[in-house]
Formats: structure tokens, C-alpha cells, sequence
């Protein structure tokens, strides 16, 4: 009797470390520090007016980015400097350009919160999902972006704000 209880204890605690590792390994992708590789609204622009346009907005901006994730394996997800530019932007109803108005912020902005895991290459934060491809996601603010009339009185459209990281 001893012995069938030592081989079913032996039995449940083989697997239940096996789920265990298995936890960790798909959770070990997520872990570890992830930098903001990508600022885009879906459009290449010339913003900083030197002939050539970028989709990537960080390559458009003279703004300091030090934006970098860290997830912990407590689940913990903190940043202790946040990219976050103000960024006005108009649209001319006459020859359908746009104008760039951008005020780099100074300062520290952190924070901390928790994230989860929903599948193996899913995870989430604060209602927002990504996915993990190829060591980086997308965090996707849907209309984030309004872009004014040139007198700024009214929104004439919105854009998604595409958030790109990549593990460091």
C-alpha cells in the first residue's frame, strides 16, 4: 500500500513540475527589457522637413527616446522613462498637407502594473494584448491621434498610434 501511494505521489509531483517548467518557458519570452523600436500613425511623413519620409515617426522627431518595458517574472511589467511627445498635427483642406507641431516633454514619467498571459505568444496589460513575433509586438491605441483643421477647431480625422518593441 506504501508503495502504490509513493508512486502516485511520485507520479502527480513529476507532472505538476512538468506544467510548471512549462509555465516558465512560455512566460521566459516575454521577460526580460523591451525598447520602443516604433512610433508610427500609418503614413509615412517628413516631419522634420529634410526630404526624406518615415512611417517611424522616431526617426522624424529630435525627441530623446529612452522608452524601455520591463517585465518581471512576478508579473510585474514597470518603465522608469516614458516616450511621450506632444504632438499636434493639422490638416490643410486646400492642398490636403499636414503640419507637424512637436514639444518633446521633459522630465521622468514611470510606471508599474501587472501583466498575464492569455495564450503562449499572448500577453496583457492594462486591457491592451500583443503578441510576440520574431522578439517584438505592437501596442495598438486606436484613434490616439486626431489631426485638426489648420485653425485647430475641428477633429477632421483620427489615427491609431502603433507602438512597436523590441527585446533587448
Amino acid at each position: 500500500m506504501f508503495q502504490k501511494m509513493s508512486l502516485i505521489l511520485t507520479i502527480c509531483l513529476v507532472l505538476l513540475n512538468s506544467c510548471a517548467k512549462e509555465e516558465v518557458k512560455t512566460q521566459s519570452q516575454v521577460i526580460g527589457e523591451w525598447k520602443l523600436a516604433s512610433y508610427s500613425i500609418g503614413t509615412a511623413f517628413d516631419v522634420d522637413k529634410d526630404g526624406t519620409s518615415h512611417i517611424n515617426l522616431l526617426n522624424e522627431m529630435d525627441c530623446v527616446n529612452s522608452e524601455i518595458l520591463k517585465f518581471e517574472t512576478t508579473g510585474i511589467l514597470s518603465s522608469n522613462e516614458i516616450y511621450n511627445p506632444t504632438i499636434e498635427i493639422s490638416k490643410s483642406e486646400i492642398d490636403n498637407t499636414y503640419d507637424f507641431s512637436i514639444e518633446c516633454q521633459e522630465g521622468v514619467i514611470s510606471f508599474a502594473t501587472s501583466f498575464s498571459q492569455i495564450d503562449v505568444d499572448t500577453f496583457q496589460f492594462n486591457d491592451k494584448e500583443f503578441t510576440i513575433i520574431n522578439n517584438s509586438f505592437n501596442i495598438v491605441l486606436v484613434d490616439e491621434v486626431k489631426i485638426y483643421n489648420e485653425d485647430f477647431t475641428a477633429i477632421l480625422e483620427t489615427r491609431d498610434l502603433v507602438l512597436t518593441y523590441s527585446k533587448l
